[in-house]
């Protein structure tokens, strides 16, 4: 099983200890914090943040699949975070094809390259329930749902916000 995934700019591969300074300054970001932590919930500090990179490289060893760093093949800087993890929706467990870009490169078409790459590994691994929520204001990631092939089909809430829940068929 492949734990590195490259696409055309990203090679996208499971998180290090290392990649600390990469998430705290993604999830740090004000514009990425607007969509992940809206007020009135208070932003990322950095335990949260600790706790984050901490559980995406726990998910790998308990999983052997999980949230992917991503990583610009120009330079191997952190750009943002994909992949696939466990989650608790509604009280099932799903699999969510999550997806963050640092704000400054957003607009590229980073989201949809990890996005599809992940629809891909989702399906060699033969998973089922595979998901992705995505706040019904933040048009750029229903764009990104959509072009990798989910499917809209309900609301839900989680972590105390309304989201939309795509598929994958």
């Amino acid at each position: 099983m492949a734990d590195e995934w490259l696409t055309e700019r990203l090679r996208a591969r499971p998180p290090r200890p290392a990649d600390w300074g990469g998430y705290r300054a993604l999830f740090r970001d004000p514009a990425i914090e607007e969509w992940l932590r809206p007020a009135p919930l208070p932003p990322f500090g950095d335990e949260d943040i600790r706790a984050m990179l901490h559980a995406d490289e726990l998910h790998w060893d308990l999983h052997q699949f999980g949230p992917w760093a991503l990583l610009d093949r120009s330079d191997e800087s952190l750009v943002g975070r994909g992949g696939l993890r466990w989650l608790e929706l509604e009280g099932q467990l799903v699999v969510e094809l999550p997806w963050t870009v640092a704000s400054d490169r957003q607009g590229e078409g980073l989201a949809g390259e990890a996005a599809a790459a992940a629809v891909s590994w989702a399906r060699t691994l033969a998973l089922a329930d595979v998901v992705a929520l995505v706040r019904p204001q933040n048009a750029a990631s229903l764009r990104v749902a959509e072009k990798a092939g989910l499917r809209r089909e309900r609301e839900a809430m989680h972590a105390g916000l309304p989201h939309l829940v795509y598929v994958l068929p």
